[in-house]
């Protein structure tokens, strides 16, 4: 899974809690997978500057995964980007496409993208600004969900299991279409993608385990409360839910900290433009 680079370690070597930092502030099902990330990215730096970031939504992740703002943050939400600037986890945020990036030509050294790529109908158009705007060398790192995280939900196990094949698939299609999951593919599909807009796939793992993937879908359903504060407050966790989140990191952090799946429901690229 690697080329060059040893991006293999435990997930779970971090000596940050990322885990509960994301509880903090965020449903249990989004704190699994972005405190994993969190810890993928650590394990890839450090990166070399400047940095940009592509699709930095509200801001929560890079505040919450980079130990000092990165240098760009592009987003075409006014609302998340607002809530971005807020977060200052950026020096600057920008309301702009992944389609057309407003910056000139090798004028970063490192991108970022977190579970975003997949969002964009257009990514040859992504992957081409992203390599434009990428210096020789440059790194571009990103997380994206393979082609297992239909499969692996709870709800596709548990009707596969029944032998209801049919709607188990329709339940994976269901979720990704509801996630608004344009690309989810193998790594073989993703590593000649990339390769046709100019990337080298320096090194690549999957990550959620099928377990912890079951848990995902599982802890959807249980953010209701989550979803009612964040339309109430503003906030997706409030002092009631602050009680829940201890339960919720009991249950989570044993996927939180389990090795490299062999097969898992997301994969993270760490690629450089050639």
């Amino acid at each position: 899974m690697t080329e060059g680079v040893d991006i293999c370690a435990p997930v779970g070597s971090s000596r940050r809690d990322y885990l509960r930092e994301h509880l903090r502030e965020v449903p249990a099902f989004r704190a699994l997978v972005r405190s994993v990330e969190c810890r993928l990215f650590e394990r890839a730096a450090p990166f070399e500057w400047p940095v940009l970031d592509v699709g930095c939504g509200d801001g929560h992740f890079a505040a919450t995964a980079f130990d000092r703002p990165l240098s760009v943050g592009i987003e075409l939400d006014t609302r998340l980007l607002a809530e971005a600037n807020r977060r200052g986890g950026h020096q600057r945020v920008v309301r702009a496409s992944a389609t057309a990036v407003p910056f000139a030509d090798a004028a970063f050294k490192t991108v970022v993208a977190n579970c975003v790529v997949e969002h964009i109908p257009d990514l040859d158009a992504a992957l081409s600004e992203v390599r434009r705007v990428l210096a020789p060398n440059g790194r571009f790192l990103f997380g994206v969900p393979s082609r297992h995280f239909g499969p692996m939900l709870l709800g596709s196990t548990l009707l596969a299991a029944a032998r209801l094949g049919g709607p188990a698939r329709a339940y994976g299609d269901w979720f990704n279409r509801h996630s608004l999951h344009f690309h989810t593919y193998d790594p073989p599909a993703w590593h000649a993608r990339l390769a046709a807009r100019g990337f080298r796939v320096r090194a690549w793992e999957y990550y959620i385990s099928p377990a912890a993937h079951r848990a995902f879908d599982l802890a959807h359903y249980l953010a209701v409360p989550n979803l009612l504060a964040r339309r109430l407050t503003g906030r997706w966790v409030v002092p009631p839910l602050t009680l829940a989140a201890r339960l919720y990191e009991r249950w989570l952090r044993p996927f939180c900290e389990e090795p490299t799946p062999a097969e898992g429901a997301y994969i993270f690229f760490d690629t450089s433009a050639v």
